[in-house]
């Protein structure tokens, strides 16, 4: 018996390896770590600026910038989106088609993907694709997003863990369908995104939220509530911060392959294309 259950788990553990080797199954693309920070002479667009061109620039942003090295770079911003017959999915396997890039980076982290039941699209809209393409010609895939654990670094000296804790739970409850906005969903997210250590036991419960959110904003309502590209009070302020944060990140992922000599393919959202524009040509040698 005991022979027979050490077969199956050997079998099972050389099935899944062989989904993996020929990208059946994809994994979260890694995080980036950067071997250092680099300096920007021209400062990110912040969020309040941005919001006065939001309806005014072009979709997708697309443009490419080329480095003394013979790197180069590719940023596509793009609308998040899930429908696999949108144009602008031509115009990524167009750009990455012409330019046949070495390293391909995504925005989000992604999660579990089965080729032979998930559509990368419909799955996991831009970053999906890209990742597909990436897998297809044994590209270098990675998340340009900082881990949450630093990104939470970047923020604890300016905001308290409560608030962080009341960001990072309702950033994404903020984005669920209506059905789906209940204090159930709160509380699992909330669980999820407090076991950080500087965020530990800053917030446990819905119901904290609830109160601190009536006290702080009594004319809003969290479980109606959509972000879209704005959030009340001090949860903006970390809005934009953490949005500059990983924007920076970003910039300092593609500064440090472009300049020796890498070709990246970046997708993101439509807003951190002209956002991050002219502090990446800044430094881009």
């Amino acid at each position: 018996m005991l022979k027979k259950v050490f077969q199956f788990l050997l079998l099972f553990i050389l099935t899944v390896f062989i989904l993996f080797y020929f990208n059946v199954i994809w994994r979260s693309p890694s995080y980036y770590k950067t071997k250092k920070q680099v300096e920007l002479t021209t400062s990110i667009m912040d969020m309040a600026t941005y919001m006065k061109v939001v309806n005014e620039h072009r979709r997708p942003y697309i443009y490419t910038l080329d480095a003394k090295s013979g790197g180069k770079v590719i940023i596509v911003g793009v609308e998040h989106t899930n429908n696999p017959n949108h144009s602008q999915f031509d115009s990524i396997r167009l750009y990455w088609k012409q330019h046949k890039p070495t390293i391909a980076l995504v925005e989000g982290r992604l999660g579990f993907f089965f080729k032979w039941i998930h559509d990368p699209i419909e799955k996991y809209g831009e970053s999906g694709l890209t990742s597909m393409l990436a897998k297809t010609d044994n590209v270098d895939l990675y998340t340009w997003e900082p881990s949450r654990e630093d990104e939470i670094k970047m923020l604890i000296n300016k905001y308290s863990p409560k608030k962080l804790a009341m960001f990072y739970s309702l950033r994404p409850f903020f984005q669920l369908p209506d059905n789906e906005k209940n204090e159930d969903n709160l509380q699992a997210l909330i669980d999820e995104r407090t076991k950080y250590e500087a965020l530990e036991g800053s917030i446990t419960t819905w119901q904290e939220i609830d109160s601190i959110w009536k006290i702080d904003f009594p004319n809003l309502n969290w479980k109606t509530f959509k972000s879209g590209y704005g959030y009340p009070g001090y949860l903006h302020d970390i809005w934009n911060d953490s949005n500059l944060a990983r924007d920076k990140h970003m910039i300092d992922i593609i500064a440090e392959q472009v300049n020796i000599g890498q070709k990246i393919f970046v997708t993101m959202g439509s807003s951190h294309a002209p956002r991050i524009e002219n502090a990446l040509k800044s430094v881009i040698e």
